[in-house]
């Protein structure tokens, strides 16, 4: 008796330790330090905010964020004015003096010849006879004339002076990523747009990522949809640039979305320019699992950016219990490297703790009936 309950307490243990021998690899936790930054919680249940995909919701992220507004309110106040810059050319014509005008050789830092005019220096002056030295960066052609004539009037009676750039050298915008022709285009007197550069550019290529273009200045980004300026008629968006303004085009893989849980395929959905909605991305994935989803519980999971106010993980709940919730995953547009998560049903995780303790619990009772 004692050697049949020797055997079963070994079968026993042997079905408790089968889990940790198995083929392969482990890497365990425990006896290893942790390290938790101190301030970041490491409840990750404290870092998340859980918004239910109602009409509300939507029509609340459909909304045009404030700095557009801003930015559309500005640049309707402030017309384009082109400022002169360190290594500009300017033309300088003086009515009825002659002896003013004679064409100088427009010298850059390395004492090569690059226009005919009056060169503006690396520290912003330029010179002209009579006037000597003037500063002259940052301001406009009118401001420059309007010096200069003033300047001369010391020694000119009612001096008549035209003044334009004979050539554009100290501002550049940089356009990059998927674009025909990399590189860099000279700011001038005419106004460009973030479109009027990427033209210039030689428009996009084929893996042009058009909902995603990154514009920054001063070291800040922000994204621009090219398909909110074509069909939603958001000129806000189509920025006036500036020098020193870079706009990088990403490639459309760099953009991927993630559908895993009870779905009819784990996907990674590459979204086209046309954007990506959580009704079609879950269409591609063939669908929820009829037999095994929780139609309560389809989540689009995403990281907000570090500048952002708030938690830094959104999630985002469709209903899907009553199919005309669909019509709302068609309005909730999904953004890169979203990750939609359909969760199993509570029968359906019940089923799967059963399937894994069930063989366990065969073998003990067949060794236990065995050495009866």
């Amino acid at each position: 008796m004692n050697i049949k309950l020797g055997m079963v307490t070994l079968a026993a243990m042997m079905v408790l330790v089968g889990c940790s021998v198995v083929p392969g690899s482990n890497l365990t936790v425990g006896g290893k330090e942790i390290r938790v930054p101190a301030t970041r919680s490491a409840d990750i249940n404290a870092m998340a905010t859980v918004f239910p995909i109602t009409p509300i919701l939507l029509a609340q992220l459909q909304q045009q964020p404030a700095y557009m507004d801003k930015y559309r309110s500005t640049s309707a106040q402030q017309p384009y004015r082109y400022r002169i810059g360190s290594g500009d050319v300017l033309n300088i014509r003086v009515w009825n003096h002659p002896q003013l005008n004679v064409v100088t050789e427009a010298n850059n830092t390395q004492g090569k010849q690059v226009s005919s005019g009056t060169w503006v220096d690396e520290s912003g002056y330029l010179f002209y006879p009579l006037v000597g030295k003037i500063y002259v960066k940052g301001k406009t052609l009118p401001e420059v004339q309007t010096l200069l004539t003033a300047r001369l009037a010391r020694y000119l009676k009612q001096p008549q002076l035209d003044v334009n750039i004979a050539e554009f050298r100290s501002q550049n915008v940089t356009v990059t990523g998927a674009v025909k022709q990399s590189g860099q285009l000279s700011v001038t007197n005419v106004p460009m747009s973030l479109l009027d550069a990427i033209g210039l550019a030689g428009g996009f290529t084929e893996q042009a990522d058009t909902n995603r273009i990154k514009w920054t200045r001063n070291g800040k980004e922000q994204t621009i949809s090219l398909q909110d300026i074509v069909r939603r008629g958001d000129t806000a968006q189509n920025r006036l640039l500036g020098g020193g303004d870079i706009v990088y085009v990403p490639p459309r893989e760099d953009a991927q979305v993630y559908v895993m849980g009870e779905v009819g395929k784990q996907s990674v959905l590459t979204m086209g320019n046309n954007g990506l909605n959580l009704t079609e991305a879950l269409g591609k994935a063939e669908g929820m699992n009829q037999n095994l989803a929780n139609a309560t519980g389809v989540f689009v999971i995403r990281n907000q950016p570090l500048q952002t106010e708030g938690k830094p993980i959104h999630i985002y709940q469709l209903n899907l219990s009553d199919a005309t919730a669909y019509a709302w995953g068609t309005q909730f547009a999904l953004k890169p490297d979203d990750v939609v998560y359909v969760t199993a049903a509570p029968v359906v995780r019940w089923n799967r703790v059963l399937s894994q303790i069930m063989p366990s619990l065969t073998t003990a009772i067949l060794l236990n009936n065995t050495l009866k």
